[in-house]
């Protein structure tokens, strides 16, 4: 134990050189704060060790919320706001209520604004324009308790964007910046007997403004909780837990330094301060104390170092969590205070150019996460993020980064006991100032303290969370000095975890390293390989940001999983991002929709549209059908070699810290869409992490000549609920195919004949119950009636076109391609031949030449005499510079009652070319309303890949089957058509409410369609293996057989 006494230092007023700048506080970077008090761990001290356990902050006597009604005025400028409101005699009474915590924007104030890179105001640092400065003051009123007296008193504002005055009863108690940490303020000597008024003052925009320059909405206010607390004269005033692992990662080391405070003004001794440790059964397995000393208004630092043996270690697999409780007691060992936390051992280091967490290379499969609300906007309460880390456990997400600033102090908590890896990220970001050295903020002196205290207080108040193994020391805001001073600060400061930064070392003269990981956006895994690796052996690779989820995306994510588990030094990264910032809205019937940018902007506003649109789930915490395919590729058990002779699987536990026996096993075979047997799977021993195992399957004989296809299904689900994951959930699973399909459907070969006739119009073939007419005019079936029912509400026609999705319009497929979105229609050079075969069908053979020289379409329609026709499609190129292909297939629209779907092919959620492992092929039984998937932005969606056959039928059961013919089909089934989900050659911010349900169901048979792309949402196309080029010959056959 060490102990260490030094005076408590005066709060820094950072006025040096202001008058180069402003004298206003909020326009000069050289004011952040004033009397604000220093950061500090998030813990409250309690009068019982109870309580403390317990840590209901309601029921403590020494806490007191603010939060609730409070009077509230707006200006749109600084020049306008109130300033003499803070005074005693000032009558708010007839100012309007507003909730605290809120965002003042979604309570009708102002207006929500959304911006990627750009700032909401004009650019000229660091002075912000009078014409768009919003202002909003506030006034409370409380009164203390009783028992509070001689004590001293604090209050503490968790989140106000983005800089605020504070006065207490017409004084003025401080000023403070950073709109994502915690500001407190004394306010003892402020205070009275009795009503106590509280006055606020909030600028929407400072200074600080231009270092929180994030991709989000820029929405303002009072945002977390506000309260007051009272502390003894005598208390703990901060404490810092460092653990870490000795001994081969077996043993526990606490590293744990408190600091005392003394208000009294008389010097104080001989007290005492204790801690100790229980684990999870409430043992105490450590224990010391010391007898201190503090002067009077000055502090001490007690230091004590334990070494704990065979420690339980803390990993997001398995978040073992300690209890570490203080208590700081008098001359007479009665106790003042106790605090209690909980803690975890676990190890953070760089070796071999991998990142370790105790001792092992894990691998982050992670998620970027903003906070957000559809309601509340920035406002996040316990539930939302218990719900939130619901999803990921279940998803197989194990990281987050914290994009791009410090959350609220509950997530830090909820992680450590979830089990999520964090980058704690600093509130740092400067986009709008670019990187160039010469404009970035990270390269010019006046501005480096301001970044360095956002940087070190995210430590100083998130420094005791096993969750946090790196910290981040911003997003986008450039490099210079800045940030190389920053890293040795907190290397200094924290030696028990990493620090990354994504700009670290570019553009910059600063060469020298400032960055423990390389952390580069949204390269390609073919840019990695040319440029990476092999480069930097001394770092790891973990995208920072990668797979943008904007809208239907999160293309060929397989992809990037096979590279990084090829590469030991590529390590993961994190998704962008994990929820939609939309906002809620409901239309006139009472339904859900989501805003976004431009739709609360006024005219000539700048915004960024529906960017904000980037989540893997939606706002209110639905989920988008990508994160399935997430899921799957994130899952940590895999399964391989599947020996159907030998019954023997290899089962591969990609856990670093887990063995299998927290898991149960089970297989299935499916012949033709039906279950012919299942098992549980006995692992006779548990497979250690990072280990495989080859297992056998108790299969009885199967005879594969019965069935036409037979699937092998096996999963991994959970042995029983654990923190956010229920009993009997599937963690991970596997398709095999044993048999693969031949598709050949049964064509029809009886002796009903097919009648035949023909005018200038039309061609009409009829049978027996059915009949079909062929409108030469158009070059299409344009009629299809079964038992006196016509069926069809649009013709049977080509189609090359899809509802561009966000990638699309990011890279410009709306516009490359558009020649292809009405090519059929607009070209009218048709031939039409018709011919009767040996077996009485008829088969009715066109040709379409198509505009521009774009090809050739022949397209064979064989009618039989119970009304089934067979398809055949050619489409020939002619010219093979021209745009690649969205879609290679055919629609039609039915009646809307023809909406009771079957399908036997890959689901049941929507799926594409590069998105479609997590899609089981099965028998699935759905509706034509379920196929439609709800895009925040309306666009592609819905789709259906490795289809076998499908069947549309009315409430009689009447309609049609469609079978792929040799190789399976893709389709959808909308009561959408692809116009309607078109906003055309430009985005037009158009909603759920704007799309409107057609009276009919739009089937799509395709060939084939594009893949969705993903690495970014602005440029990047599908990867060249799921584009459709114009440089061969495409052909596929399906028959459409009548259900009656």
């Amino acid at each position: 134990m060490k102990a260490k006494t030094f005076p408590i230092l005066a709060t820094l007023l950072l006025v040096s050189n202001s008058l180069l700048f402003s004298q206003n506080d909020w326009e000069n970077p050289r004011v952040f704060k004033i009397n604000r008090e220093d950061a500090r761990a998030t813990f409250f001290s309690f009068d019982s060790e109870q309580q403390a356990i317990t840590g209901d902050l309601n029921a403590n006597a020494n806490i007191k919320t603010l939060n609730g009604k409070w009077k509230f005025n707006y200006v749109g400028r600084a020049s306008q706001r109130p300033t003499d409101f803070y005074k005693t005699d000032y009558d708010v009474s007839s100012w309007d209520d507003i909730d605290v915590p809120s965002n003042w924007e979604l309570s009708g104030y102002g207006y929500p604004h959304y911006l990627n890179v750009e700032y909401p105001f004009k650019r000229n640092q660091p002075y912000i324009a009078d014409e768009y400065s919003p202002v909003g003051s506030y006034v409370t009123f409380f009164n203390l308790p009783a028992s509070w007296k001689d004590k001293e008193v604090f209050i503490e504002f968790g989140s106000v964007k983005s800089g605020y005055y504070l006065w207490i009863n017409g004084n003025k108690v401080g000023y403070s910046q950073d709109s994502k940490l915690p500001s407190e303020f004394n306010i003892t000597k402020y205070l009275v007997e009795g009503e106590n008024r509280l006055a606020v003052q909030v600028f929407q925009f400072t200074d600080g403004s231009y270092l929180e320059d994030q991709d989000f909405w820029r929405i303002s206010g009072i945002q977390r909780d506000v309260r007051l607390y009272a502390r003894n004269k005598l208390h703990v005033a901060d404490f810092f837990a460092r653990t870490s692992l000795s001994d081969n990662y077996q043993n526990g080391v606490l590293d744990l330094n408190v600091l005392i405070k003394n208000y009294n003004s008389k010097n104080v001794s001989k007290h005492n301060l204790a801690y100790k440790i229980e684990d999870a059964l409430g043992d105490v397995i450590a224990s010391e104390s010391a007898v201190v000393g503090v002067k009077k208004n000055a502090s001490e630092a007690v230091n004590f170092k334990h070494v704990i043996s065979d420690v339980e270690q803390w990993s997001a697999e398995i978040p073992n969590l300690y209890r570490l409780t203080i208590v700081l007691s008098d001359q007479n060992n009665r106790a003042l205070e106790y605090i209690s936390t909980k803690i975890g051992f676990r190890s953070v280091e760089i070796k071999g150019g991998q990142l370790l967490v105790n001792g092992q290379p894990i691998l982050l499969k992670g998620v970027n996460r903003h906070e957000h609300d559809m309601h509340y906007g920035h406002v996040v309460d316990e539930k939302m993020m218990r719900k939130d880390l619901e999803l990921m456990k279940q998803h197989n997400f194990n990281a987050v980064r914290t994009s791009h600033y410090p959350n609220n102090p509950v997530w830090y908590k909820l992680c450590d006991e979830y089990g999520i890896y964090l980058y704690d990220e600093a509130n740092v970001e400067s986009h709008g100032y670019g990187y160039a050295r010469e404009h970035t903020l990270a390269n010019k002196p006046e501005w480096e303290a301001a970044h360095i205290e956002r940087i070190m207080n995210m430590a100083k108040r998130d420094k005791n969370h096993p969750s946090i193994i790196v910290w981040s020391m911003g997003n986008e805001a450039g490099t210079g000095p800045t940030m190389l001073n920053a890293y040795k600060m907190l290397k200094e400061f924290d030696d028990s975890r990493v620090v990354s930064y994504e700009r670290a070392e570019m553009e910059t003269d600063v060469k020298e390293r400032h960055t423990d990981i390389v952390g580069l956006m949204y390269w390609s895994v073919k840019s990695l390989k040319k440029y990476w690796v092999g480069r930097d052996p001394d770092r790891p690779f973990i995208w920072a940001e990668y797979s943008h989820a904007m809208g239907n995306s999160n293309g060929h994510f397989q992809d990037y999983w096979d590279f990084v588990e090829s590469e030991r030094q590529v390590q993961g990264g994190f998704i962008w991002d994990w929820v939609d910032q939309g906002l809620a809205k409901y239309d006139e019937h009472g339904k859900l929709y989501w805003t976004y940018g431009g739709h609360y902007e006024p005219e000539g506003i700048n915004h960024d549209g529906n960017f904000c649109l980037n989540g893997v789930i939606n706002a209110d915490r639905t989920v988008h059908p990508a994160i399935y395919e997430i899921k799957k590729v994130y899952q940590n058990i895999g399964f391989s070699n599947l020996d159907i002779d030998k019954n023997k699987i290899t089962i591969k536990n990609k856990y670093f810290f887990k063995n299998t026996e927290y898991y149960l096993f089970n297989w299935e075979i499916v012949a033709d869409g039906k279950i012919i047997q299942q098992a549980p799977l006995v692992v006779l021993s548990s497979i250690n992490p990072q280990e495989e195992k080859i297992v056998d399957l108790d299969i009885n004989k199967l005879d594969l000549n019965k069935y036409n296809e037979v699937l092998f299904n096996i999963y991994a689900v959970n042995m029983k609920e654990t923190i956010g994951v229920p009993f009997g959930h599937i963690v991970a699973s596997e398709q095999f195919i044993i048999k693969e399909a031949d598709l050949k459907p049964d064509f029809y070969k009886g002796d009903k004949k097919v009648t035949v006739s023909e005018n200038k119009n039309e061609i009409l073939l009829s049978g027996e119950n059915f009949s079909i007419k062929f409108d030469k005019n158009i070059n299409a079936i344009n009629s299809y009636i079964l038992n006196d029912y016509e069926i069809l509400e649009a013709p049977l026609t080509a189609n090359f076109w899809r509802a561009p999705t966000d990638n699309d319009y990011g890279n410009g497929m709306q516009k490359r391609c558009a020649a292809w979105k009405n090519i059929v229609e607009e070209s009218k050079n048709y031939k039409h031949e018709i011919v009767t075969t040996a077996d009485s069908s008829i088969v009715l053979k066109t040709s379409q030449i198509l505009n521009n020289n774009y090809g050739t379409l022949d397209i064979d329609y064989q009618i039989a005499g119970n009304g089934q026709i067979i398809v055949s499609y050619k489409y020939t190129p002619s010219d093979t510079t021209i745009s690649e292909i969205p879609v290679i297939g055919m629609k039609m629209q039915l009646k809307k009652s023809i909406n009771k779907l079957q399908y036997y092919g890959r689901g049941p959620m929507e799926n594409y070319i590069d998105r479609n492992s997590a899609s089981f092929i099965g028998l699935y039984n759905s509706t034509v309303q379920g196929q439609y998937y709800p895009y925040a932005r309306p666009q592609e969606n819905g789709y259906k890949t490795d289809t076998r056959y499908l069947s549309l039928t009315n409430i009689f059961n009447l309609g049609i089957r469609v079978d792929a013919i040799d190789n399976s089909l893709c389709f959808s089934a909308l009561h959408y058509s692809i116009a309607e989900l078109d906003e055309g050659p430009k985005k037009r911010l158009r909603t759920i409410k704007d799309v409107k349900e057609g009276n009919f169901t739009e089937l799509r048979i395709d060939h084939k369609m594009m893949g969705l792309g993903g690495d970014d949402s602005w440029g990047s196309k599908p990867y060249n293996i799921h584009r459709i080029f114009p440089n061969k010959t495409y052909s596929y056959s399906f028959c459409i057989t009548p259900l009656l």
